[in-house]
């Protein structure tokens, strides 16, 4: 089955006025600022968004976003995948006023102009989605789990000179010449 290919650009305003669809996918390569924040950015993100006009009068854009990304664990350094399923629900708005009048379910989506970078829209609600400090979510998944425990303490040698009893006959010396 061939997969549809997603437009570059789109009139949000059109789109919600003619109930458009967007499906298809868009490789995670494509989008520069989620890729820097990937160690490998393989794989694509697959778009299902529905665009229409609700009870209310509000234009709206919906649906969801799924794919699969590699970060890095900020707990042990190594490979994290981390599998996103992102519920998109956005109202359009040509200005910031606009937003504070949305109800509360609804993402404003500031829509001034008549052209939107599809992969812009689908970037920044992925990029909202990330995790803020990746890590494992069972510290036995990480793979510093081990290195968490506290080190046990060596054996004293009765032989070995103890570091501090030097000092303290320094002290006493010290005292004895003053």
């Amino acid at each position: 089955m061939q997969i549809p290919t997603l437009p570059d650009r789109i009139d949000p305003w059109q789109l919600a006025a003619e109930s458009g669809r967007l499906d298809g996918e868009l490789k995670l390569a494509a989008l520069p600022r989620l890729a820097a924040l990937l160690e490998h950015a393989d794989g694509a993100v697959s778009v299902a968004l529905a665009a229409g006009i609700d009870e209310q009068g509000l234009r709206f854009v919906e649906g969801s976003l799924q794919t699969e990304v590699e970060l890095i664990c900020q707990r042990c350094l190594g490979p994290l995948r981390l599998s996103l399923k992102v519920a998109v629900s956005l109202a359009l708005v040509r200005a910031e006023a606009e937003a504070a009048r949305l109800p509360e379910q609804r993402e404003p989506l500031l829509a001034a102009g008549a052209d939107l970078a599809v992969a812009d829209l689908v970037e920044d609600e992925l990029l909202l989605a990330l995790p803020q400090i990746p890590r494992h979510r069972d510290a036995c998944e990480c793979e510093a789990a081990g290195r968490y425990a506290p080190p046990s303490e060596p054996a004293l040698d009765a032989g070995q000179p103890r570091a501090f009893a030097a000092l303290a006959s320094l002290l006493q010396d010290f005292k004895r010449n003053n």
